[in-house]
């Protein structure tokens, strides 16, 4: 008996996929070549595993043979580019060779719901238990692929989705709660102790630690001075601030998604975010704050 089919036979792209930050983004340092390989890749991706790609010697030799202009050396250093932004998940990359992501994967599972066999590999994914079950039919208006995967969706999708429903209550309580100005004290994992550990701030750095001072005082170097604590969470936190400076999202409210998500836990809702802000062409006009009453919703 033959291997059951695991890829697909199409994959989903938005009509304003070029116009992606991370895609621009890339091109702007690499060129139109950053779009052809990311296409190839996502191509591969898709139509062989389903929900991942193994980079190695082998595929960027087959990907540059493909293409008349871009060599072994660019595609690495084009695929590298789009994991550093966020594109794909850069701790499955790092211990296992492989390009995936949580949108990717949800995009897979919808794709084949009606199939009887559709597993995802337990060291690979990268979702909640529950949405690594059945998906139901309106997942499609809730997932945005990284890829730009819902076609479809409307502005009414994204100001009225179930994400955005407590949007205008969470954002009131907040302002409410940010009038003392006092930011909370991240979290850890496992206990973890920032002034032993590194926490959320290096001291050798210079300057004041975020925690201690008031939110309006926050700036964008106290962001980037930031660091996670070394407690063995999993966690792609460069990606996360990337991505946060990518949609111009105010320091204080970088450094509220920073704490809430763990530093950029892996697996976390903070992911799934960015791909409906990806997806949503701009009319998610407050990044931060839609991001924020995501996590808040996972709590």
């Amino acid at each position: 008996m033959g291997r059951l089919k695991q890829g697909l036979d199409y994959f989903p792209l938005s009509t304003d996929f070029m116009h992606d930050r991370i895609v621009r983004r890339v091109m702007k340092r690499e060129g139109d070549s950053a779009f052809t390989v990311l296409l190839y890749t996502l191509s591969y991706l898709y139509s062989g595993e389903g929900y991942y790609v193994r980079v190695d010697d082998d595929f960027c030799d087959e990907l540059s043979d493909q293409l008349f202009s871009t060599d072994n050396d660019t595609v690495r250093r084009i695929i590298h580019l789009f994991i550093e932004y966020g594109l794909f998940d850069s701790t499955l990359y790092d211990r296992y060779g492989i390009l995936t992501s949580v949108d990717i994967q949800r995009q897979f599972l919808f794709i084949t719901k009606r199939r009887s066999h559709r597993n995802i590999h337990p060291d690979y994914c990268l979702m909640a238990d529950e949405d690594s079950q059945e998906l139901p039919d309106k997942a499609a208006q809730d997932t945005v692929a990284q890829t730009g995967a819902n076609v479809t969706q409307s502005p009414d999708t994204v100001t009225e989705s179930p994400d955005v429903a407590t949007f205008s209550t969470d954002i009131k309580r907040k302002e409410k709660e940010s009038k003392e100005n006092i930011l909370p004290n991240p979290p850890f994992c496992k206990g973890g102790n920032e002034e032993k550990e590194g926490g959320d701030f290096s001291e050798r750095s210079g300057g004041v630690n975020p925690a201690k001072k008031k939110t309006k005082d926050l700036t964008q170097e106290d962001i980037d001075r930031m660091q996670p604590p070394a407690d063995g969470c999993p966690r792609n936190f460069s990606g996360l601030v990337d991505n946060m400076r990518l949609y111009r999202i105010p320091p204080a409210e970088q450094y509220a998604i920073v704490v809430k998500s763990n530093y950029g836990e892996i697996g976390g809702n903070v992911w799934k975010g960015f791909g409906v802000i990806r997806g949503s062409g701009g009319k998610i006009k407050l990044p931060g704050h839609y991001l924020l009453s995501v996590i808040n919703k996972s709590v």
